[in-house]
This record gives structure tokens, C-alpha cells and sequence, in this order.
């Protein structure tokens, strides 16, 4: 995965990035529900600069389906449902709710520290 010159990665976790207002709204709410994940998930990156979501197939050059700037993202505190914790993001595109598996409880608590800073 190519990343800028002199940027590194800091917390990378196995979750997915959805737009609560968006097609994702549905199976997030099942997700939210049933304490569950449901359907694929995709690698997400913080490094020191930026956000990413790696795209699951990447085209020519094109290696992330979302990109923000970190100064933009804050995060608020994660949420546990049965095995899977919710944390709400506000991104330049408005909300956003990352779902992570909550045994990655550690990594997903790192993340919101790091983007609280």
C-alpha cells in the first residue's frame, strides 16, 4: 500500500466505514441490533496525515476508496454491541460510523485516542 513520502502508519484495524444517512444505513442498523457484523469488511488506516479505507480491489493508482485528512476526523468514544463496537466520526462528509469487531477492543481504543489529539 503506498503511502506519502514521510508518513507513517499508526493504528490500522479490520472494520467498516458507513455513512449513517447512506445504502449502509440498513445493515448498520442490523449490525447495531444484533451485535453482529454483517458482510465484508475493509482494512482502515490512520497514519499520521490521513484517514484511509483501502479499497477491496484497487484499481491502476487508486488504492483507497475514502480518503480525509486527519485534522478534519474527530472521533467520540466507542460504543459496544454484543461483539461489535461503534464509533462515530465527524469527517468532512459529514457523519460517519466506524463498526470494528470488539475484539479489537485495544486497536479501536488507540484509534479514538489518536485522533483526539
Amino acid at each position: 500500500m503506498p503511502l506519502e513520502s514521510g508518513e507513517f502508519t499508526e493504528v490500522v484495524l479490520r472494520g467498516r466505514l458507513t455513512d449513517p444517512d447512506g445504502p449502509g444505513r440498513l445493515t448498520s442498523k442490523v449490525e447495531t441490533f444484533v451485535g453482529h457484523r454483517v458482510g465484508a469488511s475493509r482494512w482502515i488506516v490512520l497514519t499520521d496525515r490521513r484517514l484511509l479505507v483501502v479499497a477491496p480491489f484497487p484499481r491502476d493508482g487508486d488504492w483507497f476508496d475514502v480518503v480525509f485528512d486527519r485534522r478534519e476526523v474527530s472521533a467520540s468514544r466507542g460504543v459496544k454491541h454484543g461483539d461489535v463496537i461503534t464509533v462515530e466520526l465527524s469527517t468532512p462528509r459529514g457523519r460517519q460510523v466506524l463498526r470494528v469487531p470488539a475484539r479489537l477492543r485495544t486497536e479501536a481504543g488507540r484509534f479514538i485516542r489518536a485522533l483526539r489529539r
